[in-house]
């Protein structure tokens, strides 16, 4: 079976297969490759624009750290959702944790 196998459900639509853990169904693609990302894979970053609109965008985990891809990389100055669960998390006993959810519908 090829590295990006697809199958056909019931409804006749593709589901296309993680390309990291090739174990779990993809929900969205890298916004810097296009590599299909399952959930667990995939990893979230907040963007804003200059008219104050915020959207998510999804990267693979090279992508993620390649600073031409993504732009919050070149920038001290930006708190990525990884450095807000940390400092959130930083006073909390390790089973304890606080975890920041995104809802995306």
């Amino acid at each position: 079976m090829d590295k990006t196998r697809t199958e056909t459900n019931s409804e006749n639509t593709q589901e296309v297969l993680c390309e990291i853990c090739k174990a779990q169904d993809a929900v969205s693609r890298c916004d810097g490759c296009g590599m299909p990302l399952c959930k667990r894979c995939r990893n979230m970053e907040i963007f804003g624009s200059k008219s104050f609109e915020i959207s998510i965008k999804h990267f693979c985990p090279s992508c993620v750290r390649n600073p031409e891809v993504n732009l919050s990389m070149g920038s001290s100055k930006v708190l990525r959702l990884e450095d807000i669960t940390l400092m959130v998390n930083k006073d909390h006993p390790r089973t304890n944790k606080f975890k920041i959810k995104l809802k995306i519908s």
